[in-house]
């Protein structure tokens, strides 16, 4: 396992705003977000129609962006963190795709038919060539679909499928165990996409180090803890893409990112830190794209470990946050204290779950009826700038409870090895809904099937929880079904498994003169491959 541990924090020492040099107060944009608008984006800004562009016109196409931290694979049933599945949305297609209405389309299927509960046909596109030359076939679906039953973190997401078979080359039909109501938005998560049978069979186990897809752009290289490129695949079914090639830049301070964009060293981040925000508003070179994300920001606590194993303790570090702090401090207003552990844009939501309020006499009370009136010691584990400083405030505020908290602060690779392995007390992520479906937001993070490197880092196991999560799998009636997603956040609530953080916005900011830019609501993996530059 790798241990590359960053360093350790013992202070809340926030961060100041950054002064950027050229970019003057009065140069505003008046397409960003502000705190006061909460929603207010420029989402459509930077975008044309491929009729409106005219090759004469198109100058530079290398687009470079830059990111907060590296990608763990790109083998999109390993690589489903954040930066991951964002290089991996390039690289490869899944049977269906979300559209900008939240409905299911087709993507490498030309079309499909829902037969019955169980069973859904889909017939696929004819001349798809993945990166290698080859034609997809219906049995790179069958072995895509079959294999990621087997994969870790893609299981639960293909738990639902019972085998998949082939007629031709062309038309499959999933067969499902159990009706599966959101499971074409299931198959839009990035564990989902569609591989070459042949390409992962030759590369075996390192497959994830030289991928071939069916997307618009392909594999060029990685540099680990640096960059990794992209170029485009001039034959993709759809159409080769504006962009020539991608490459993102591993920027993990959030100054240096937008140092790096005000400059031009880059055209586009896609992550920006709150506290760079209003630099990026502040200059008339650039634009500030934000909307609500489908995510909650958390602090998760390992239920096995001694003291969080007691539900009294758990809720009584729930009295002790004050989540407000975070919102003003590490989001800069640009945000809302979560509620639940399901995101506000997501279906099923639960309006009347509320978040515990800061009573650090309550949580005094809690403890020492749980047996710890001296408080206890917990270690944190955690990754990246925004979120150490999260770690920094947490500390401050259970300190008044008596609960002490050591920050260890990793790499992101080291960082989710260390988290997968049960190691941590608490730790501090982010869970974005690719799915616009609220299994996708529970059925990871709390079964106790997804203990560990499947999404369950709380290490919760509780039968109440399971039978909820499975009832809802397969309750096709959509009312009783968001109910019963309903019901089960106030379970959660009283379980306390997480303290539920804050809902961000995503955003994006961008060279002012960049073209072709389109803000992705549904899932903030932002495609990058209609992106130009004017002559």
């Amino acid at each position: 396992m790798r241990k590359r541990m960053y360093g350790k924090l013992t202070a809340l020492a926030l961060a100041g705003a950054m002064v950027l040099s050229g970019c003057g107060q009065s140069g505003g944009n008046s397409g960003t977000s502000t705190a006061d608008s909460k929603a207010e984006t420029s989402a459509s800004s930077g975008a044309e129609t491929s009729s409106e562009k005219k090759p004469e016109s198109i100058g530079r196409t290398d687009i470079i962006s830059a990111n907060s931290s590296d990608i763990r694979s790109m083998d999109p049933q390993v690589g489903v963190d954040s930066p991951s599945a964002t290089l991996n949305f390039h690289i490869y297609n899944g049977l269906i795709k979300i559209d900008d209405n939240r409905e299911p389309v087709g993507d490498l299927a030309e079309s499909f038919e829902i037969v019955d509960d169980t069973k859904y046909k889909f017939k696929l596109r004819k001349g798809v060539k993945f990166h290698n030359g080859d034609e997809l076939k219906a049995s790179d679906v069958k072995f895509s679909l079959e294999r990621a039953k087997t994969m870790p973190k893609a299981m639960s997401n293909a738990s639902a499928i019972d085998h998949v078979s082939v007629d031709g080359d062309y038309e499959v039909t999933i067969h499902l165990s159990n009706p599966c109501p959101a499971f074409l938005y299931i198959l839009n998560d990035t564990s989902m996409k569609i591989l070459s049978e042949k390409a992962v069979t030759e590369a075996g186990d390192t497959y994830g180090e030289a991928p071939i897809g069916t997307g618009p752009f392909m594999f060029k290289e990685w540099v680990p803890n640096d960059h990794w490129t992209l170029v485009r695949f001039d034959d993709y079914f759809d159409g080769p893409a504006t962009a020539t090639s991608i490459t993102t830049r591993i920027i993990p301070e959030g100054s240096a990112r937008t140092i790096a964009l005000e400059t031009g060293e880059i055209d586009v981040i896609l992550a920006v830190d709150p506290v760079d925000a209003v630099n990026i508003e502040n200059c008339k070179d650039l634009v500030l794209e934000s909307w609500p994300a489908p995510s909650v920001e958390f602090m998760a606590m390992n239920t096995t470990k001694k003291g969080l194993d007691d539900v009294r303790v758990r809720q009584a570090i729930n009295y002790a946050t004050n989540r407000q702090e975070f919102v003003d401090t590490i989001v800069e207003g640009r945000g809302e204290v979560a509620t639940s552990v399901v995101a506000k844009t997501v279906p099923g939501w639960n309006e009347d779950v509320k978040p515990y309020p800061q009573d650090l006499e309550k949580a005094k009370e809690l403890l020492a009826e749980a047996g710890y009136e001296n408080g206890l010691d917990l270690k944190m584990y955690v990754s990246g700038e925004v979120r150490s400083r999260a770690a920094q405030v947490v500390q401050a505020q259970l300190a008044q409870v008596g609960i002490n908290v050591d920050i260890n602060v990793y790499e992101w690779g080291a960082f989710q090895d260390a988290i997968n392995a049960g190691e941590h007390d608490l730790l501090i992520l982010g869970w974005v809904n690719t799915t616009c479906d609220p299994a996708y937001s529970v059925t990871q993070l709390f079964h106790s099937r997804n203990c560990g490197m499947s999404g369950n880092r709380a290490y919760l196991k509780d039968d109440k929880v399971d039978e909820m999560i499975d009832a809802a799998a397969v309750e096709t009636n959509q009312e009783k079904r968001l109910q019963i997603y309903k019901d089960l956040q106030v379970r959660l609530n009283e379980l306390c498994p997480w303290v539920p953080l804050y809902y961000k916005y995503s955003m994006v900011g961008r060279r002012a003169d960049l073209k072709g830019f389109k803000f992705n609501k549904n899932t903030s993996f932002h495609y990058l491959g209609d992106c130009y530059y004017e002559k």
